[in-house]
This record gives C-alpha cells, structure tokens and sequence, in this order.
C-alpha cells in the first residue's frame, strides 16, 4: 500500500489531532497538582482586569485534590484481585514468557494491570509485541542461548500520531501505525497486499508483508531512515485495548472518563476560588471615610498601618464632623456557600466514578436489578472481558512470532463485587433467599462478592458450624438443647 502522510513523519493524523486535548487533560490530572498548575490558564482562567502578579499568587497557591486519580486507580484494581494467568495446558514457552512478559521482569499480571488503567484514563491503550533482533541465528536452540524472545511493549494512546486499518479477510486488521518513540524519532509499521509485494520483489507474492522503519531527524531537519526491514510475520504487531465507543471507522473515541476529567478541573476551579477567598478573609481591606490620607512628598497617599499594634487616627474638621474606619470582609455566608457547592462538586464526582461499576439494568425493578448486579453485567466487567480479548490478541502474535500454530487462553478474573448505589443489595438478596429464589450458599456467594462476609469466609466450615448447632441427641440419648429434670 501507499503510505499516506503529509511532509514529516512526525505528522500528527486527524483522529489523533480530535483526541488529543483530552489525552493531554488527563495525564495532567493524573500527574498532580504540580502538572495541572502548570498548565497555567487552560486549568485556571484569569478574572477579568486581573493583574498578572494577583494571577501568579493565586495560581501559586492553588489547592487541586486529585479526586479523579482516586476513582480511575479503584476502578482499575477491580480485574486484579486475583492474579492473571494462561491456561494450565499452555506450551512452556509461553508459562516462562508469562513471568516476564516484557523483558523487564514483570509478569503478564503486573503489565496487564498497566494497560487496564491507562486504557480506563484515555480510553485506548496500545501493546506492541516486539521481537529481539535474530542477526546470524539458525536454530531454536540458539535463539534461546542468545535470549532472543517476543516481549510486549506498552506504548501510550498518544504516542500512536498515526493508524490505518481495513477489513481483510473479514476482520479489521491495522495497515498503517506510526509511533512517535520520542522527539525526532518516528518508527513506521506499514502492510504491503500481495500485488504490491509481488511487483517491489519483498514476498513470494502469496501472502501480505510487513515492512517498518525507524526516522530521526537530524540537526539540519532532515529526517533520515536509520533502520528499515521486513517484519518475519505478516500482521502489524500491534492491539488496541479500547474502553471508549469509537466513532465509526475512524481511530476517534468518546472516553468514559471524560465527565469525571471535566468535573476534576471545575473542583480545582472551585477549591481554588475558596481558598483565594478565605486568604482575603484573613487579611481584609480597610476603607477610609471621611478620612484625608496623609501625603507623601511626591504628592502620593502614604501606606496605612495596620494590626494589633497600629493605631489609627480620624481627626473631625473645622465643623466638627470625623470620619471613620471600617473593616471590609468577605461575608461569612458566602464562604459556607462555596464550601458547599464543593462538597456537591466531590459527591458528584466519586459518583461519576463509582457508575462503570454499577450494573446496567435499565428500568428494571429493584429484585430485578439485583439479579442482574449479580450477573455482572457492568461497565468494568466489560472493560476486563475486553483486556481478555486484546491479551489473547497479543498471545496470538506471540505465538506468530514463536511459530506456534495455538496461542494460550487468558484467564482475567470477572467475578468482583458490583456498586450498590442505594445500598440495599444486601436487603434485596435476603428478600429472594427468604422467597426461596437463592439457595443458601449463592447468598453466600454474592456476600462474599460484595465483601459483607470476609475472604476467610469458608462455606462448608460455616455449614458444619450451623449443623452443630442444630439440637440433636447424645451419647446417652438425652435431646441436646432441652432442659433436663434434675
């Protein structure tokens, strides 16, 4: 195929360009108070006829409390409680690829942890599945000896400037993906169909390549090719974990986040305001009336002194008549105002946070919704089941670049409590165990989920428990619980 690109490699495509606001909005968030500060304005708009120096103090001393982090770190441990696995049966080499999936010592749960959460925060999270360079080996066993490997590489949502893809063979699968590595360094992955491959002599003209390279660009500006090959697989070694709903074919989506990001900066706006205030509040202005103030000089009002050892003096004029001084302030009504709507601002946030963990019932009633809480069927559980389909994904590359013909099942755990937001599931479950609708041990089950019984909790321990205390005969046939004659 014919690459697409404007004059630089590091062009940016138009669907990167209508996400990256977004992206760069919440890894500010993320990163903290120092990173939203210093965005400056775009966090933080400057009053109307503001002086730069009052705009300086009151962004200097702003107060941001990371709400957003909070609710994106909860949602993100939720798949988590339970380490992540391939199926018992799997080859070795992929068990032994698990322990370190990329290279760096870290296990396939600890990775995939890494992609649920950035996949959650910008809606997209990208895994490329590399290959250590093979240079003058032969044999299997060589390879090993060498340490050449797959490894698994995470690379950002905006780091990915460029993305292509088709329907071929009756999936969509990707022909174009640029990777802004870092500045001035772009590596191109590009799919070449057969026709095109057979005509340039780079394939046997029966089956897709792979081509990539890597651009820099040097000090006069010129990007120049400092590697470039053909990939020994025919897909583009790259999966998407996708959270958001994507706009039609184009590489564009709508974060589920996005709410709760907006609702973070309008609580830093509004903290701010509070604390700008209650500093003003402390140090109030002090109003003159009737007073001639003294001059200095050059014509100009000469500060007034003020505090506990000032003394302040408004002498009457020739008729008699003084003026007065007066404390300005801010009203004490105000303040418990705005401390209120923070208050509101944060509930509606950890709400907005809590929703992907609520089931999607719809307008089912109570009972119902409780059945179907138990089912699952909430925006994590789907996220999870998602990660399990880009895991598997990333497998099957794997198992490309392995030559295996089968790769692995992943095991994601799914099964995690669902948010109550009227706190009455605990109610709703007893009401259908007393109904006769749940046995016993699925009430157990769902209390378990819900963490109202502890994870010590052991069913057939707590059975013998209440048989024990079931009255009953004993060794010498007196009935145990009943009051004996004396």
């Amino acid at each position: 195929m014919e690459i697409k690109f404007n004059s630089r490699p590091d062009d940016k495509s138009p669907d990167w360009l209508a996400m990256a606001d977004y992206w760069e909005q919440v890894s500010v968030i993320v990163e903290g108070r120092a990173a939203v500060i210093s965005g400056g304005e775009t966090y933080l708009p400057k009053f109307t006829n503001e002086s730069q120096d009052d705009y300086n103090f009151r962004l200097k001393t702003a107060k941001f409390t990371n709400i957003y982090r909070d609710v994106v770190e909860g949602l993100a441990q939720k798949p988590f409680a339970h380490e992540m696995h391939i199926e018992e049966e799997a080859p070795k080499r992929f068990k032994d690829l698990v322990e370190d999936i990329d290279g760096r010592g870290n296990h396939l749960h600890i990775f995939a942890g890494e992609t649920f959460f950035n996949g959650i925060n910008k809606a997209i999270d990208w895994i490329l599945v590399d290959y250590t360079a093979t240079s003058g080996l032969r044999t299997v066993e060589d390879e090993q000896k060498a340490g050449v490997r797959p490894y698994w590489v995470h690379v950002p949502a905006d780091a990915v400037i460029w993305v292509e893809s088709e329907i071929i063979e009756g999936r969509e699968q990707l022909t174009l993906v640029r990777i802004l590595e870092k500045k001035k360094q772009v590596r191109t992955f590009w799919r070449v169909g057969n026709e095109v491959a057979k005509e340039q002599n780079i394939g046997d003209g029966a089956s897709p390549v792979v081509m990539w390279k890597v651009e820099v660009e040097d000090e006069e500006g010129i990007w120049v090719v400092t590697e470039q090959d053909r990939l020994t697989i025919d897909e583009i070694p790259m999966v998407p974990f996708v959270t958001g709903r994507r706009k039609g074919t184009h590489w564009i989506f709508s974060p589920p986040m996005r709410d709760a990001a907006d609702l973070q900066i309008e609580l830093y706006q509004q903290e701010t305001a509070l604390k700008y205030i209650k500093t003003g509040t402390c140090f109030p202005m002090l109003a003159g009336n009737g007073v001639t103030p003294a001059k200095n000089a050059d014509g100009t009002a000469q500060p007034v002194p003020v505090g506990p050892l000032a003394v302040l003096y408004a002498p009457p004029d020739g008729d008699g008549n003084h003026g007065e001084w007066k404390w300005i302030g801010t009203d004490a009504q105000t303040l418990k105002f705005l401390a209120d709507d923070i208050k509101e601002t944060t509930k509606e946030l950890r709400e907005l946070g809590r929703q992907p963990l609520t089931a999607q019932s719809g307008n089912l009633t109570v009972i119902t919704t409780a059945v179907a809480a138990a089912k699952g069927n909430s925006a994590v559980q789907a996220w999870a089941l998602q990660l399990k389909d880009a895991l598997e994904n990333a497998m099957r590359l794997t198992a490309l670049w392995l030559g295996e013909t089968v790769a692995p099942e992943v095991t994601v755990f799914t099964d995690f409590a669902i948010e109550d937001l009227d706190g009455k599931s605990p109610e709703y479950l007893l009401k259908l165990r007393e109904a006769g609708d749940i046995s016993l041990d699925t009430l157990w089950s769902e209390f378990r989920r819900r963490e109202i019984l502890g994870p010590e909790f052991d069913a057939d321990e707590e059975l013998s428990a209440l048989l024990e205390e079931v009255p009953g005969e004993d060794e010498t046939g007196n009935n145990l619980g009943e009051d004996e004659d004396v």
